[in-house]
């Protein structure tokens, strides 16, 4: 079982949470194939660890960027850890460029030169979308004064669809418009989702407890062998009274049977009937019986 639950809000979205109940073990090292921005909405003592790191303490309000590939681990603290990730939808490129086509044979090497094709090629489309925005306002009722962010992803999306690369104007006004939903989501709304998470954990925890008690009950009814508890009753009062260790006296009427199951019996025998008779018949100096005598015999009860 993963060590969290966690509630999809859109496509791109889910909120998580670690519950104070975790076990350490299954808190391991992984990484994720895409880009994430993980906003800690509460956190009581739990840290990020990542790789060749020491453990930093999350707050809530904390907002943190973990890249695709990036090896991290969340510690344990005292209580739930609940946290908000937005996802980005396009994957690294596991190949990536250690110089770029055209350069001279002493290059200087800088970071550009290590992104993949892909990222590059969205950086040189986003400098031609910047040289060409518009700068006419956008209605009021847009939300986008000049210069803004929201402006400039509108300009951008604009310049895309212009030259038609529609595709490229798609996906940045669904971008824009799922951030603009999730941080416009009502309080409200986040506590409900997280209370059904919560709901739907004490719900597993208590399926489990009630699974654990079952599987509990069946090791103890299958170490006794399966007996009920008149045939032990039965077998026990044998033991006693002919100086014999009940747990032999319980092997030798399994194996009663098990012989009138593969080997057979006296017509008319009943499997416990079998079973019973080679009790009787069973004694410690005979090399087929599996009976033992006691060191110590019990005492027997005044009559």
């Amino acid at each position: 079982m993963k060590p969290y639950m966690e509630k999809q809000l859109n496509e791109s979205t889910l909120i998580r949470l670690f519950p104070s109940t975790a076990r350490e073990v299954d808190l391991k090292w992984h990484r994720d194939r895409q880009d994430r921005v993980v906003e800690v909405i509460h956190s009581n003592g739990w840290m990020l660890q990542r790789d060749d790191s020491v453990p930093a303490l999350l707050a809530s309000g904390d907002i943190l960027e973990i890249t695709a590939n990036e090896w991290h681990r969340v510690v344990k603290g005292k209580g739930d850890l609940i946290v908000k990730i937005v996802e980005s939808k396009k994957k690294k490129a596991d190949g990536m460029r250690s110089i770029r086509k055209g350069a001279d044979s002493n290059p200087k090497v800088t970071r550009m030169d290590f992104l993949p094709d892909d990222v590059l090629d969205d950086i040189a489309s986003d400098k031609n979308e910047s040289m060409q925005e518009d700068d006419n306002p956008h209605p009021s009722q847009y939300s986008a004064p000049e210069g803004s962010k929201r402006d400039k992803q509108l300009d951008k999306a604009k310049a895309a669809y212009k030259r038609g690369d529609v595709d490229k104007a798609v996906r940045i006004r669904n971008a824009m418009e799922l951030d603009e939903s999730v941080r416009i989501m009502e309080s409200s709304e986040l506590r409900e989702v997280i209370n059904d998470m919560v709901e739907e954990m004490k719900l597993d925890a208590f399926l489990a407890e009630i699974e654990d008690r079952l599987n509990e009950k069946k090791k103890r009814k299958k170490s006794s062998g399966g007996l009920s508890k008149a045939v032990k009753k039965s077998l026990n009062k044998k033991a006693d009274k002919r100086c014999l260790t009940r747990g032999s006296v319980y092997s030798e009427f399994r194996a009663g049977l098990a012989a009138w199951l593969s080997s057979g019996s006296r017509k008319g025998m009943a499997q416990h009937q079998w079973a019973h008779a080679r009790v009787n018949s069973a004694n410690p100096s005979k090399k087929w019986a599996k009976v033992k005598k006691r060191k110590k015999c019990p005492k027997k009860g005044k009559k």
